[in-house]
């Protein structure tokens, strides 16, 4: 049977911190419970930094409805979103086996829920009076006001969930931590639309705040490319993984000047609404690439 270098490292690492205790132990047994505890972990990574996502996805949406732009799809989406967003929460706490979600036992992981469930409660309720058409004014502005708060929440649940990782091997914590950053990737694609579509309506303090999320954009995917040691990532040799970075590289070139440029057409930003989910799109199956190949 074909082993993998990944396993193989994981063979020699436990045999050798086991060797004495017993000349009997199946390793292969114990790595392969290992690794599917490692592909659970990688999995929840993957879903909560999800939800770090839909809650500028969310508020995109929001004020796209606010400025007349694809409303009726909008409202529809944002209701969708709500909803998944709800019900992964649920499934972290809870757990659902058609979501691959184990319960949550975790301390700091219980604790994160909670705190995003207190959140998220009024938040869910402005974002279904603007899906309804229902606001006077008062529900965009608590989503404006509120949706950092949530992302910084979410956010908080992946990291409980990537700290929650009990092994010492590099090769694991380096693929969590590529799982959360190519995971945020995700969130970034929408929370730089977000802020464009804000400076689009007049509100000038986001100017620095996107300039800041376009670069960490960039700098997030030259170091899932290249690699960075000091984020714990390697550098992608994967064939299939290679081939899809370049996918996304090749269309942020087209969409980063157009994010940067400091007023853009009505041209350019009909580019930017149509294209900003298809990046989504391929930052996603990045992030399933990374979740669900052996090798990275």
């Amino acid at each position: 049977m074909k082993i993998t270098f990944q396993k193989a490292l994981l063979v020699l690492m436990i045999s050798s911190t086991t060797l004495g205790a017993t000349n009997q132990l199946d390793f292969s047994s114990l790595v392969d419970e290992f690794m599917d505890e490692s592909n659970v972990l990688k999995k929840t990574i993957n879903l909560s930094g999800k939800q770090r996502m839909l809650t500028q996805y969310m508020s995109k949406l929001v004020i796209q409805i606010q400025l007349n732009v694809q409303k009726k799809e909008s409202a529809v989406k944002l209701k969708e979103l709500a909803s998944l967003y709800d019900t992964t929460l649920k499934a972290f706490k809870n757990g659902d086996s058609k979501m691959g979600i184990s319960k949550a036992t975790n301390k700091e992981v219980l604790a994160q829920i909670i705190k995003i469930e207190k959140e998220w409660q009024e938040f869910s309720l402005h974002i279904e009076n603007i899906a309804k058409g229902k606001d006077n004014g008062k529900s965009f502005k608590y989503i404006m006001s509120k949706n950092e708060e949530l992302l910084k929440l979410s956010n908080g649940l992946v990291e409980a969930y990537e700290s929650s990782n009990t092994s010492s091997n590099y090769l694991e914590k380096s693929r969590l931590r590529v799982v959360n950053v190519a995971g945020r990737q995700r969130m970034l694609t929408q929370k730089m639309t977000k802020e464009k579509l804000l400076l689009l309506r007049g509100d000038k303090s986001f100017s620095p705040k996107l300039l800041k999320t376009i670069k960490l954009f960039d700098d997030s995917l030259k170091a899932l490319i290249k690699g960075d040691v000091g984020q714990h990532i390697t550098k992608a040799t994967n064939e299939k993984i290679a081939k899809q970075l370049n996918v996304v590289s090749k269309m942020w070139s087209e969409l980063k000047p157009l994010y940067e440029k400091e007023k853009n057409s009505a041209k350019e930003m009909a580019v930017i609404i149509s294209k900003n989910t298809l990046l989504l799109k391929e930052m996603n199956t990045m992030v399933q690439l990374s979740e669900t190949e052996v090798e990275y």
